[in-house]
């Protein structure tokens, strides 16, 4: 018996130590009003954590200013015991515009930030939030200004107790010694979007392993504690003579009606005529590339990162929910690409 215990002590210290895992969404609908399937994959899934856009930043031309787009209108109340992670976009050319040492715009974009999404969060009666997420694809040349205004807004006074995260892309990782990482808690890597979206040939701009591999051999070099997200969507990219004017989302193979298009290659179709597409005019002859993330292709993604990346406790957010994307889902494979982080 003396032997036993320590055999037993052994072998429980050899044990691999279990990962948490905080299943989560993406939420980039322009009004909160969950379907009954939005509602279904919550509740099957245990997903308590939902990260929800309240609005975009984007320059305006005509004021020489920036300006908040697509703000989230709020139709019916966060279900209970859910953390909701506000997230704001702001596009690169806000910053390009600005400038690098135009400290005073940058404080005052700062300040207009923080100010709506404390009123978005007082008016529609959220729960304070524990956690704010800035999703910016910035580069080198943006990188002090986008970091100044992260350090402005975590300032403001409703938000010093917040906790702070920042979309990475593939590119930031691989080389932040040159983009510089910015001054949050988390990041979140957008495990998608590789390939170049613009040109019409590229096999699938939303995730090609070969492309992935590239960018993650140092992975665990980078400085940030590292959640992820994971691509579970189907977009259509309209061409007009090799250029790319239009991105169609979400988009599925079942909306390209044979009446209207003629699918000339396994993802290329064809306008046969003029008419109207999701709000856009098509002529004859345009073509639009369907580029999808099936079950399996999501998977796969989420088991390539894994294998990279080392073991820590991590949230993996899945873009996005909706309604339209989860029907191409079961409950059983979101819940295996969870599980593969495990």
């Amino acid at each position: 018996m003396r032997y036993l215990l320590p055999l037993l002590l052994l072998i429980l210290s050899c044990k691999k130590q279990e990962i948490s895992v905080i299943p989560a969404f993406y939420f980039w609908q322009s009004g909160f009003n969950l379907s009954e399937q939005e509602e279904e994959s919550l509740e099957v899934l245990c997903v308590k954590k939902l990260y929800v856009k309240f609005f975009d930043v984007g320059w305006d031309a005509g004021s020489g200013q920036p300006v908040p787009l697509a703000t989230l209108s709020f139709e019916e109340k966060i279900p209970d015991a859910t953390q909701l992670i506000p997230v704001v976009f702001i596009t690169n050319e806000t910053f390009e515009k600005l400038g690098v040492k135009n400290d005073t715009a940058i404080k005052l974009l700062a300040f207009k930030i923080a100010r709506k999404i404390e009123y978005l969060v007082e008016t529609n009666n959220l729960t304070s939030p524990k956690e704010i997420q800035l999703d910016c694809d910035w580069t080198e040349t943006t990188e002090q200004s986008y970091f100044f205004l992260i350090e402005a807004i975590k300032n403001f006074p409703a938000f010093k107790q917040m906790k702070w995260s920042a979309t990475i892309r593939l590119h930031q990782i691989k080389y932040f010694e040159k983009t510089g990482v910015p001054p949050v808690d988390r990041g979140t890597l957008m495990f998608y979007n590789m390939g170049d979206i613009e040109n019409v040939n590229t096999k699938n701009s939303i995730f090609e392993a070969n492309i992935a591999l590239q960018y993650i051999e140092n992975i665990n070099e980078y400085p940030l504690p590292l959640d992820v997200a994971i691509a579970c969507f189907s977009w259509g990219l309209l061409f007009d003579e090799g250029k790319l004017l239009k991105i169609f989302y979400p988009l599925y193979k079942e909306d390209m009606a044979d009446s209207l298009f003629i699918n000339s290659e396994e993802s290329i179709y064809i306008t046969k005529k003029n008419f109207y597409f999701e709000g856009q005019f098509l002529v004859e002859g345009n073509t639009i590339k369907l580029e999808t993330q099936t079950a399996e292709s999501s998977l796969a993604a989420a088991k390539l990162l894994n294998e990279h990346l080392k073991s820590a406790d991590r949230t993996v957010i899945l873009y996005h929910l909706d309604q339209n994307i989860i029907k191409h889902y079961t409950n059983e494979n979101f819940e295996a690409i969870y599980s593969s982080f495990k």
